[in-house]
C-alpha cells in the first residue's frame, strides 16, 4: 500500500457526512421506537400502579441509575465507545427490552398454566430465557452494524452492562410502584405505604442493584470475544456461551427472590451474590488489563517501522501514563490537549486495528482505514507535547503509509 491509497481530505469528509446522515437517521428510529414503547409500557402499567405510585417508584428506581451508569461509563474510558450509542443502549434497555419482555413473559407465562399472573415457575423458567434475550438484542445490533469498529470484550461489558442498567430502572418503577399501590387500595396510609417501597428499595435499590448488569454484561463477554476470534466455533459458542450463563445467574437470582425467606436471604447474599459479583468483576479486570496488554504490544509492531516511539506508546495505553500527558498537556492550553486526545485516540484506534488485522479478523478492506490512522499520527507526533519525551524530528520516522 502507498501513500497514494490513502483517503483524500474530500473523500474523508464526506465520508464522515455519510457517517453522519446515518447515524441521525438510526438515532431518529431509535427514538420513535423508543416513544413508541414508553407509550406502551405507561397504558400497560398505569392500571396497575396508578400515577402517585409511578412517581414514587420512579423516585426510588433512578436512584442507583446514575452511579450504575457512571461506573460502566468510567471502564470505557480508555477507547470510549459514542456517546450516543450508550444512550441508545440504556434507553432500549429501559424501554424495548423491558415492554418485550413485558410482552412475551405474560404470554409465555399463559401457555404454562400461570392464568392470574406470575408465578414462581415463570419467574425461574421463564423470565431468565427472555429477559436476557431481550437486553442482549441491542448488544447483537451495535456489534453487526458497528463489527469493524467494536472495542471487543470491553465494549461488549459497557453495552451489556448499561442495558442492565435501563432494564432494571423500568423494572424496578413497576415493583416499588406495586407495592405502594397494593398499600393504598387495602386502606393503609401513604406513609405506611412508603414504608413497604423503602424496604424493598433496600434490597433491590441498595443492596442488589447491579444483578441485571451483571447478568447481561456475561452476554456482553460472550459477544466480544466472539469478535475477537476467526475461528467459526468460537463465533458461535462464545455468544451462546454468554447468553447461557446470564440465563443460568438470572435463573439462580429469581429462585432465591422467589423461595428465600427474610431470615435465610442475608446469608444467601454474602454466600452466593457478592462472590458472583466479585468474580465477574474480577474477571471484567483481567480483560481489561489483558486488552491494554495486547494494544501496547501491537503499537510496539508500529515503532520497528518508525511510525512511534516506544516511549510513546504508554502514554496511549497505560492508564497512569495517559493521566500524567494530559496533566502536563494542560499546562500549555485547551487546543494541546485537545491534540494529545487526538493522538492518543489514534494511537488506540491503531492498536485495535492491528490485532483485529494480525488474527485475520480483519481483511484487506480494513488497510485505507490502517492507512488513515498512520497519517494521523505522522501528522501529530512532531507535535504533540510528552512529558519526558524529546521532540522527534521527521527525519527519523518513517513517512511509508503502511505496514503491509
Amino acid at each position: 500500500m502507498t501513500s497514494a491509497a490513502l483517503t483524500s481530505p474530500s473523500e474523508s469528509g464526506s465520508a464522515r457526512g455519510g457517517r453522519g446522515w446515518l447515524v441521525a437517521a438510526v438515532a431518529v428510529v431509535v427514538l420513535v421506537i423508543s416513544l413508541v414503547c414508553a407509550w406502551a409500557l405507561y397504558h400497560e402499567l398505569h392500571p396497575v400502579i396508578g400515577r402517585r405510585a409511578f412517581a414514587w417508584g420512579l423516585l426510588f428506581a433512578f436512584v442507583p441509575v446514575v452511579p450504575l451508569a457512571g461506573l460502566f461509563v468510567w471502564l470505557d474510558r480508555l477507547r470510549p465507545e459514542p456517546r450516543w450509542l450508550l444512550i441508545v443502549t440504556f434507553v432500549f434497555g429501559a424501554l424495548a427490552a423491558t415492554f418485550i419482555s413485558l410482552q412475551l413473559n405474560g404470554w409465555l407465562a399463559g401457555l404454562i398454566g400461570d392464568r392470574s399472573g406470575p408465578s414462581p415457575r415463570s419467574a425461574v423458567f421463564i423470565a431468565p430465557w427472555v429477559e436476557e434475550a431481550a437486553k442482549a438484542t441491542i448488544i447483537f445490533a451495535i456489534v453487526l452494524w458497528r463489527r469493524h469498529d467494536f472495542n471487543a470484550v470491553v465494549a461488549g461489558v459497557v453495552y451489556g452492562g448499561l442495558a442492565g442498567v435501563g432494564f432494571a430502572f423500568t423494572e424496578n418503577i413497576f415493583y416499588y410502584g406495586q407495592i405502594f399501590q397494593q398499600a393504598i387500595i387495602s386502606g393503609e396510609s401513604s406513609a405506611t405505604a412508603l414504608d413497604g417501597v423503602q424496604d424493598l428499595f433496600l434490597f433491590r435499590g441498595l443492596a442488589a442493584p447491579f444483578v441485571h448488569p451483571m447478568f447481561t454484561l456475561v452476554t456482553g463477554v460472550g459477544i466480544g470475544l466472539a469478535v475477537r476470534h476467526r475461528h467459526l466455533g468460537v463465533r458461535i459458542v462464545a455468544p451462546v456461551a454468554g447468553y447461557c450463563g446470564a440465563v443460568v445467574l438470572h435463573m439462580g437470582y429469581n429462585t432465591i427472590a422467589s423461595f428465600a425467606t427474610s431470615d435465610s436471604l442475608a446469608a444467601v447474599y454474602f454466600a452466593i451474590l457478592l462472590p458472583t459479583l466479585a468474580a465477574l468483576v474480577t474477571i471484567v479486570i483481567v480483560v481489561r488489563r489483558h486488552e491494554r496488554r495486547v494494544i501496547a504490544a501491537r503499537l510496539h509492531d508500529y515503532t520497528v517501522f518508525g511510525w512511534l516511539k516506544a516511549a510513546h506508546v504508554p502514554f496511549i495505553v497505560s492508564g497512569r501514563g495517559r493521566r500524567r500527558a494530559r496533566r502536563y498537556a494542560r499546562r500549555f492550553g485547551k487546543a494541546e490537549s485537545q491534540r494529545l486526545r487526538g493522538f492518543q485516540r489514534a494511537g488506540l484506534d491503531l492498536g485495535l486495528l492491528r490485532d483485529r488485522l494480525v488474527r485475520g479478523v480483519a481483511g484487506p478492506s480494513e488497510l485505507p482505514r490502517e492507512g488513515e490512522l498512520i497519517a494521523m499520527l505522522t501528522s501529530l507526533r512532531g507535535k504533540v507535547l510528552l512529558p519526558g519525551v524529546s521532540e522527534a524530528s521527521n527525519d527519523e520516522l518513517s513517512s511509508a503509509a503502511s505496514s503491509w
